[in-house]
């Protein structure tokens, strides 16, 4: 008995520090938040297309982006972090163009243009590919 005692608290000590170490992998990433919440709003944005049957817009400016249009809920802003700049790679453009300013439009059924979108900071970046026909994030 007191063997399987020993052991249980060996195991749980190891799946403490392992549960601690994945914990903070999570703080150390400056984009994490900032992406997953331009794919909620790319979901969102073609799933309100579609549903409602009208034109949704994503829309870019120099403090952030949000789905426009929408006064209240998750999707309608995100206010990017000190220091991040957001560019978007439009379909057939060669450069990146500062994003201020574009709107990115989710048809009637839900199709979109094909964007990447890139979250830059001083010293790294993420870019970030959406699929016309879904909006989700292409890996």
């Amino acid at each position: 008995m007191l063997e399987i005692v020993v052991v249980m608290s060996i195991m749980i000590v190891i799946m403490g520090i392992g549960f601690a170490s994945f914990a903070m992998m999570d703080d150390d990433d400056p984009f994490e938040k900032t992406a997953q919440k331009l794919v909620q709003m790319s979901k969102y944005a073609h799933q309100s297309a579609v549903l409602q049957h009208r034109r949704m817009i994503i829309g870019f400016d120099e403090e952030g982006f949000g789905v426009l249009g929408e006064s209240a809920g998750d999707h309608a802003r995100q206010a990017l972090p000190q220091d991040m700049k957001v560019f978007i790679l439009r379909y057939g453009a060669k450069n990146w163009e500062k994003a201020e300013g574009h709107l990115w439009p989710f048809g009637e059924q839900g199709i979109c243009e094909p964007v990447k979108i890139r979250l830059e900071t001083p010293t790294d970046f993420r870019e970030l590919a959406f699929h016309p026909l879904t909006g989700a994030l292409v890996e």
